[in-house]
């Protein structure tokens, strides 16, 4: 056992004295405690000062709700599976040394304690249960949060800790990490409060929690490899190039046709295939499966066709998995000219005209004009406020086109550097700048030749670049930056902003000539609150087309949450109605999605109906959770999250 922890531990009235001496100085007197103090653990209360945690608080910043803590525990199946075995067996030595042990997910929330019962009594006067979180943020410097940090062993002992009320305890966690990744899986923590303790026996269980935590690792790695080398051999009989990336969009491993493909085999990360890179985005970010997309090569213009399957593991994303396979509609041949006459530019649209929900007059009238404007190549300006649409518009707008074969090019003038911004637009010859391109690159202007450009937030282009985009629109032919020959341009622009641009042109913010050449045509996309009469048809698509992502199939509205869903204002629009759906469906625990599983702040006017609604069925019910639950359809847990959340006590529904 460490010398200092097994001082700690055997000497504890000592050893807290002298580290609670400098806690004191360090607390009032904000002084680099004496070397007593370790460097780790100043460092810690260091940070817990600027996270703003009292050191006189009473309890922990983040205890979790049944929902989430039911959640978490589903997503963590594997490793309870693993640990919970291995930690019922030393219940002897926990009851001998009075010490107990718990297990936390990758975030320290406390998924299982075990232990002396005297000492999980005191534990949960401190928060040390189940739901509680001991990262850093919640609780300051203790021997969790060290790991999360770190994710190397950490040990905390009683003064050390940030908190005062935490100065009886030492803590001693050790990390689980996945063998591959090395990403963090887990936590293991003793903790105890009794200096009445032989040396010999807590370090017997720093020791068995020592090898519990290897073990989980091996059965991990055995769990991964065994997965992993069937994954190989089903990779390998395939006839299409495959790429596994992680998170990172770093691709870890590629499959024998991948690399041996003249191109696939240098590629590196899915970073130098700009197209695959969006839709991996998709994948990851939203756990969307994309099927047979084209997708090219900018460098040599050869095509694949690519699927893209989300990696997941106890409902995590870790990666994906890419399928590509070269597309022999089109030649890889640059030079060569395709028989069909189409295009070798790829379609890079989503969305059309058949995507368009709503029937109310205001979005009928505004899709009719679209369709219309689709018939022409005139410039066409699109406001609206944020989320309400504007690049789906665009999107279809292209597809309905003559041009909906040639590329479709987004660019959000928002989000780029100003430094960068030039360079985006206009591209750049081979030498420009100091760290260009040996061949130079095309700017986003020369990617949509022959095709659209959605010049997306263009209220929020630099004034001084606006001259240059206002150039372009006039002259119709762009110039590299570093060049000198200019590139004649067939390219079809939209705008979009949701900001009132008429009002900058009078502030002195927008060009007003520039402003006038892209008034063309101009088109309002309405909010959804003025068309609010959409908002079951478009929640019904929504539940549709993301219910599998959360497992559920054949989801109901309950009418109070269709109610609860026409009378928000809905300021997000359909961005924001389409996050609602997703957080309801992640909430809801059967098939019927009630008004409590939605956000708060869509609740807040049916809440004394509800809670009048809860108060009826426990009187009728005189009280009795499971009758109460089976009347208004929903869990006996949500039973109680709701009497703590209106506060009812007995005497509400017994008189």
């Amino acid at each position: 056992m460490n010398q200092t922890l097994r001082r700690a531990i055997v000497e504890s009235q000592e050893y807290n004295l002298s580290t609670k001496s400098a806690w004191n100085l360090y607390q009032e007197k904000g002084q680099y405690p004496d070397k007593s103090i370790r460097a780790e653990i100043f460092d810690s209360w260091e940070n817990s000062k600027k996270l703003g945690i009292s050191p006189f608080q009473n309890k922990i910043n983040e205890i979790i709700s049944p929902n989430t803590l039911k959640t978490r525990l589903d997503k963590n199946q594997q490793l309870l599976s693993f640990a919970t075995p291995k930690i019922n067996s030393l219940s002897d030595i926990l009851h001998d040394s009075k010490t107990m042990l718990s297990i936390t997910d990758k975030h320290g929330t406390i998924l299982h304690s075990s232990g002396e019962k005297g000492v999980l009594e005191n534990a949960e006067r401190i928060s040390i249960f189940t739901g509680g979180t001991w990262s850093e943020t919640s609780a300051g410097t203790n021997a969790v949060g060290m790991v999360l940090k770190t994710k190397q062993p950490s040990r905390v002992l009683f003064s050390e800790h940030f908190c005062e009320k935490n100065h009886d305890w030492y803590c001693v966690a050790s990390p689980i990490l996945d063998p591959f990744t090395n990403e963090l899986i887990g936590i293991i923590n003793i903790a105890g409060c009794s200096n009445q303790v032989h040396q010999h026996t807590i370090g017997l269980v720093i020791s068995e929690v020592n090898n519990i935590s290897k073990s989980i690792d091996r059965q991990y790695h055995e769990y991964i490899l065994r997965n992993n080398l069937f994954l190989n051999t089903a990779l390998e009989g395939v006839e299409d190039a495959v790429f596994v990336v992680n998170t990172g969009k770093s691709i870890i491993e590629k499959n024998r046709v991948a690399k041996s493909h003249s191109i696939l085999k240098d590629v590196q990360s899915i970073k130098h295939l700009p197209e695959l890179d969006r839709l991996v985005d998709s994948v990851l970010l939203y756990g969307l499966r994309i099927r047979e997309e084209k997708v090219s090569h900018d460098e040599n213009k050869q095509k694949f066709i690519c699927s893209i399957y989300p990696v997941t593991f106890q409902d995590e994303r870790l990666g994906a998995v890419i399928f590509l396979r070269e597309n022999s509609a089109y030649p890889s041949s640059i030079g060569h000219t395709p028989s069909s006459g189409r295009s070798l530019h790829t379609k890079s649209t989503r969305y059309n005209f058949d995507d368009m929900v709503g029937s109310s007059n205001d979005f009928v009238d505004v899709v009719k004009k679209a369709r219309k404007a689709s018939l022409i190549d005139a410039t066409l300006f699109l406001t609206g406020e944020t989320g309400t649409g504007k690049e789906v518009f665009a999107q279809a707008i292209h597809q309905a086109s003559n041009r909906r074969d040639q590329p479709f090019v987004a660019i959000n003038c928002g989000a780029i550097p100003h430094g960068l911004f030039e360079s985006e637009l206009f591209g750049y010859e081979s030498g420009a700048f100091t760290g260009a391109k040996a061949k130079g690159n095309p700017g986003k202007f020369e990617l949509a030749q022959k095709g659209t450009i959605f010049l997306d937030e263009i209220g929020d282009m630099p004034l001084d670049l606006q001259v240059h985009l206002l150039r372009i629109l006039e002259e119709r032919v762009v110039t590299r930056i570093g060049g000198d020959k200019p590139i004649p341009l067939d390219v079809r622009v939209i705008a979009a902003t949701h900001k009132n641009l008429a009002e900058a042109v009078k502030k002195g913010e927008f060009r007003e000539d520039l402003y006038y050449r892209l008034c063309v045509i101009q088109m309002r996309i309405p909010s959804l609150r003025e068309r609010i009469d959409d908002v079951p048809e478009l929640v019904t698509q929504f539940m549709e087309t993301m219910g599998g992502q959360f497992g559920k199939q054949d989801i109901r509205i309950h009418p109070d949450t269709m109610d609860c869903l026409t009378q928000y204002t809905w300021p997000g629009n359909i961005r924001e109605l389409k996050n609602v759906i997703q957080q309801a469906l992640f909430n809801t625990e059967g098939n019927i999605v009630f008004p409590f599983d939605l956000p708060p702040e869509l609740v807040k006017n049916i809440g004394e109906n509800e809670k009048e609604a809860l108060i009826e069925a426990m009187i009728r019910e005189n009280g009795n959770i499971t009758n109460v639950a089976k009347t208004l359809c929903i869990s006996r847990s949500t039973i109680y999250r709701k009497i703590k959340q209106y506060q009812l006590k007995p005497e509400d529904w017994l008189g």
